[in-house]
């Protein structure tokens, strides 16, 4: 399309003028933009359209998926953000400038799509976005943790000296993860925040000096995750033989600890919910088969879905939007609700 139609038609749609195929086109700009900036990122590494995830088998499902909320209308009509977005934009003297409005189109979209795939990494991976935020979190409230961007990638680093005087060995070879997990393993202790964790980590890459002084934030919270959440297996499995009685015994005392919890998260969506009339029983009963299904999956070494998956097991028309639109917001408190009540009666159980 040419910068001087995409103008034109902006403006058609901030002033509710458009005809229905002024705005297939400007659909049609906005998903490509939308999977440019997709396909760069999947060339940084990220995984942007995993295997078996319903509704989002390609970039183009994706990419449609990502700026939908931007078309968002009020009741009469309008969209929306486009319109608080562009009219300012249409009303300074530079707009004359055609290329303008096809720069912050691409600024719009590119920024709405980076909010969604944060969204659906949150849905997919919720205990891994957690990890990434406690990340983030250390990082800011630290004296000698530093980050920079390279490729659409955030780096850490470790400076006792402050910012501006570390020297970054970018020329070397990148340690590889299994090779960091190794040494980290023989420094680990589970009781460690997220920050002491990252700077032993860091310290490791600092002393093998033919490896970058630095990781990628994406690698910390992989391996911080792999140790966290695998240390309750790692505990109850190592060198223990899965066919013997004291095997039996931590089986038996984990199921014990799943029905507990799938009998607490019962009586909270019962009285939070259907009691008060938020939740019908159908719907109720939905979810605790949801969640019950999480929980056997998370604790018996079976790899877990995603939170939309489980609750499509029972509501087999759920579509992504309607996930978000409907069920979204109680079965996801929910999830992590239960999620914190595993996580602290397994920590007594060690």
């Amino acid at each position: 399309m040419e910068s001087k139609k995409l103008r034109s038609i902006v403006k058609s749609i901030c002033s509710g003028e458009y005809s229905p195929g002024e705005l297939v086109d400007f659909i049609d700009v906005s998903q490509k933009i939308a999977i440019s900036y997709l396909k760069y990122q999947e060339s940084l590494g990220k995984n942007i359209k995993p295997k078996n995830i319903e509704g989002l088998n390609n970039l183009e499902d994706i990419a449609i998926d990502c700026i939908a909320g931007l078309f968002m209308r009020n009741d009469l009509g309008e969209f929306v953000q486009l319109k608080r977005y562009f009219t300012p934009l249409l009303e300074k003297d530079d707009a004359g400038n055609d290329q303008y409005i096809l720069l912050m189109l691409r600024r719009l979209v590119v920024k709405k799509t980076k909010q969604e795939l944060s969204r659906i990494f949150r849905e997919r991976d919720p205990e891994g976005a957690k990890i990434i935020r406690n990340i983030r979190v250390a990082i800011r409230n630290s004296d000698i943790l530093f980050v920079f961007r390279e490729m659409g990638r955030e780096f850490v680093y470790l400076s006792h000296l402050g910012e501006k005087s570390k020297i970054i060995r970018k020329g070397h070879e990148e340690m590889h993860e299994r090779t960091l997990s190794f040494l980290f393993s023989d420094v680990y202790n589970p009781n460690d925040s997220v920050s002491a964790m990252m700077k032993k980590m860091l310290t490791i890459v600092e002393e093998n000096t033919e490896y970058k002084n630095y990781l990628a934030i994406d690698t910390i919270a992989c391996i911080i995750r792999n140790f966290t959440f695998n240390q309750y297996s790692d505990i109850c499995h190592g060198g223990v033989d899965k066919t013997s009685p004291l095997n039996d015994l931590h089986y038996q005392e984990i199921n014990e600890i799943n029905n507990s919890v799938i009998k607490d998260i019962h009586s909270k969506i019962k009285l939070q919910y259907v009691n008060k009339n938020k939740l019908d029983n159908n719907k109720a009963s939905i979810y605790f088969k949801a969640i019950s299904d999480f929980v056997q999956d998370l604790t018996h070494e079976k790899e877990c879905d995603s939170n939309f998956k489980y609750l499509k097991r029972y509501i087999p028309q759920l579509s992504q939007q309607i996930y978000r639109d409907e069920e979204r917001s109680i079965f996801e408190y929910l999830i992590k609700v239960t999620r914190k009540s595993l996580r602290k009666k397994l920590k007594e159980l060690l």
